[in-house]
């Protein structure tokens, strides 16, 4: 029971119960494995801040989390993207139980929408989640490192929208020896094995927050 989100028509919407527009199938060929399997979004201006329960206050990963300690933490969205030398995954938080990203005062929606939880929902008891006022293709270099645009962090171009990310789950980032280096095959995504997830969005209201 329960709203699920489901694609019809080529469209997100929220359906009632278990329906076979609510199951997604990934096909991995001769492609490697994605670094992620989840939910992204992308939300109007006026988002300004975020307050989360799950590690932190830091960014943490599947396999670089033992600083991460959890708790309760709050701040801005434009500071929780850690600004590599060149743009890349980041800002990870990892375990996350629930997510709630927030409207400035001056900035609440005209139905009283002050923003918007993201919570994982049985039989998630967290998920990886994450925040940016930039969009992700903003830290995507390629193939081709060397034609990434934009080559360097000092180049990211704030924008107004909000990016978010729901993932159960994300891949380790690597690094062991080098920044080239693999993650290790346990902090890779089997491509074998199922994944049986759900969250919650809700709109916070004014008085909510």
């Amino acid at each position: 029971g329960g709203l699920r989100l489901g694609v019809v028509g080529g469209w997100a919407v929220a359906l009632e119960g278990d329906h076979e527009e609510c199951k997604f199938k990934i096909e991995i060929k001769e492609s490697p494995p994605p670094y992620r399997i989840g939910f992204k979004g992308l939300l109007n201006d006026g988002f300004e801040s975020v307050e989360w329960f799950g590690r932190g206050p830091h960014e943490s990963y599947m396999d670089r989390h033992a600083s991460a300690r959890v708790g309760r933490f709050q701040g801005s969205i434009l500071d929780q993207t850690f600004k590599y030398v060149r743009p890349q995954e980041n800002g990870n938080k990892f375990e996350t139980r629930w997510m709630a990203l927030l409207r400035s005062t001056d900035g609440t929606g005209a139905e009283g929408c002050a923003g918007l939880a993201l919570a994982a929902h049985t039989p998630s008891v967290s998920l990886d989640m994450q925040c940016h006022r930039y969009l992700l293709e903003d830290f995507d270099g390629g193939a081709n490192k060397a034609k990434q645009v934009p080559r360097h962090a000092g180049e990211l171009v704030e924008r107004a929208e909000t990016a978010f990310c729901i993932d159960v789950v994300h891949m380790g980032v690597g690094g062991i020896d080098s920044w080239g280096r693999k993650p290790l095959p346990q902090h890779m995504i089997n491509p074998s094995q199922d994944h049986n997830w759900a969250f919650q969005l809700r709109p916070l209201r004014v008085g909510e927050v």
